[in-house]
């Protein structure tokens, strides 16, 4: 997984999903607390990642660590799927 490239889709698919500008979606801020996403978009987004990077979130991985805000979500994924790609 290269981060800039999974993070470039992660965006896009929030971008659609939720209707926001791409250039709106903060990168360091929380979803949550921006008002872009509630919590079943949390479980959407956490579905997506399994998906396109073919790894399982537990339930209990979905905290603020992992999911706080998109760069954080990418790191966990890459985390997950065990590769060190610089940026």
């Amino acid at each position: 997984m290269i981060k800039d490239d999974a993070r470039q889709a992660l965006v896009a698919f929030i971008s659609e999903n939720y209707m926001v500008d791409e250039d709106e979606i903060p990168l360091d801020q929380s979803l949550i607390d921006e008002g872009i996403i509630d919590s079943f978009g949390l479980i959407e987004i956490a579905s997506y990642l399994q998906a396109t990077h073919g790894i399982e979130i537990a339930e209990d991985e979905l905290i603020r660590d992992n999911f706080g805000s998109v760069n954080k979500m990418i790191d966990f994924a890459a985390r997950k799927v065990g590769t060190s790609c610089a940026s």
